[in-house]
């Protein structure tokens, strides 16, 4: 069944019983892990529990795809349902990855629930056609935050602390939001903490809080560092770094968009143009990221890309052994990596 984001957490609320397979998938990253964490906070899954909640990460799934249909027949042992959790957000879906999928999920007796989140799919994925068609199932699209939903909360914020503006002062705060929901949820964080802490508001002050730091999101420091841009991207993670819990993400973000760039590089060798590949790719590109990739492949060679997967590689390794300050080697891989892409486009 098709879920609107929006109506997602109201849905879950009243239906927390009646769903075996949650589906969150989308560009906007930030908004797929905040519903993936919501959903697990309003079903009351404990996942410190290994004994009736199993956690997939998109390499262990690719290394043994088998893993989802093992959970799934495995019986909770102190819970009437048992719990898996499968992040896929930087893992392609091909139609591999969803048959196998498909075929864990076909036993109808078996009381369990998967949450899936995942990045872009095709509205002609089969996943897709398959889960909007069942009652037991929730599928639910993350695109660009709905502005609509930001007026709300700035209306509730504003409602909660008693100060009062015109409708038309509060849309055009509203478009002072980026299209990231977990960029949105800071900037609101800090909209609240202001109204908390000043008793003075006006138009003004609003105006310059929420213009005085940039709209971050992952994806900008991602874009920014590969268009060599190294003083914006440097400064992006410096803003968002403590505020997210995200460095892992923001690794396997670089890796995704490489392994992209490389799949281009690699369908082009046929004849076909970049922009004619880009267009036909599977799964597709979203059509705002097309002229982003279009340039990327001008600038990174089969060599260059290999030689920064292994860099990345080494860098998620160091990250989670934890015995390495993690800002300072986020530091040093987008300060090596975006002079690169700036020596590459000037040649």
């Amino acid at each position: 069944m098709k879920i609107k984001s929006e109506n997602f957490i109201d849905y879950i609320k009243s239906n927390n019983q009646n769903n075996k397979v949650i589906f969150l998938y989308g560009t906007n990253f930030g908004l797929v892990d905040l519903l993936y964490k919501k959903s697990i906070k309003l079903l009351n899954i404990n996942v410190t529990d290994p004994f009736n909640v199993s956690k997939i990460d998109g390499s262990e799934f690719k290394e043994n795809p088998f893993i989802l249909e093992d959970n799934i027949n495995t019986l909770s042992i102190f819970s009437e349902r048992r719990f898996i959790l499968l992040d896929l957000l930087n893992v392609t879906i091909n139609k591999n990855i969803e048959n196998i999928i498909l075929d864990a999920i076909v036993k109808e007796d078996l009381n369990y629930v998967l949450i899936i989140k995942a990045g872009n799919v095709s509205s002609q994925s089969n996943l897709v056609k398959h889960f909007e068609k069942l009652n037991n199932s929730i599928l639910t699209a993350c695109y660009e935050e709905n502005r609509g939903t930001i007026k709300n909360e700035i209306n509730n914020l504003f409602f909660k602390h008693k100060v009062f503006f015109s409708e038309e002062f509060i849309s055009y705060l509203s478009y002072k939001f980026s299209s990231d929901s977990l960029s949105n949820k800071m900037e609101i964080e800090k909209l609240e903490s202001f109204l908390e802490n000043n008793n003075n508001i006006s138009e003004n002050s609003l105006t310059k809080l929420l213009t005085s730091s940039e709209n971050i999101n992952l994806n900008q420091i991602v874009n920014s560092c590969l268009s060599g841009e190294t003083k914006i991207s440097l400064s992006y993670l410096d803003k968002i770094y403590e505020k997210s819990d995200n460095n892992i993400l923001l690794i396997r973000m670089f890796g995704k968009h490489f392994k992209t760039i490389e799949k281009i590089l690699l369908l082009s060798q046929h004849g076909s143009s970049f922009s004619v590949t880009i267009d036909n790719l599977k799964p597709p590109i979203f059509f705002k990221e097309k002229p982003f990739f279009l340039s990327q492949c001008k600038l990174w060679s089969f060599k260059k890309i290999n030689l920064i997967r292994k860099r990345l590689i080494d860098l998620e390794l160091k990250t989670k052994i934890g015995i390495y300050p993690e800002k300072t080697l986020l530091s040093q891989f987008i300060l090596s990596v975006s002079v690169l892409a700036k020596k590459k486009a000037k040649t």
